[in-house]
């Protein structure tokens, strides 16, 4: 039980951040001050955003109740997909600090 509240302790610390972000798109995609294409480029981004969120949570979750047999292992299991799924972040802001115009 404590390695499954540690887990979603990490989970939440983790991808809260990225599913807040999409609920304040889908949030601004209901704004009439924007522009149309605006306001679906906002829903169409922050469905997506959620939706790979969750699915991580998903994965993770599921990966955890298939693999894990103790406390510790859903513990290093946990950490090592927050890792990975951390890696593309970090990839992001390298080609973005390179060359701006590559990700806008």
């Amino acid at each position: 039980v404590v390695g499954w509240v540690i887990f979603a302790f990490l989970m939440i610390a983790h991808l809260a951040k990225d599913f807040i972000n999409g609920s304040k798109l889908m949030y601004h995609s209901s704004k009439v001050r924007n522009s149309l294409g605006s306001r679906i480029r906002y829903f169409i981004g922050g469905v997506c955003l959620c939706s790979i969120t969750l699915f991580s949570l998903y994965v993770s979750v599921v990966y955890n109740w298939a693999i894990a047999r103790s406390n510790t292992d859903i513990i290093v299991n946990s950490v090592i997909l927050l890792f990975v799924m951390d890696l593309d972040e970090r990839v992001f802001a390298t080609l973005e600090a390179w060359n701006e115009n590559w990700t806008a």
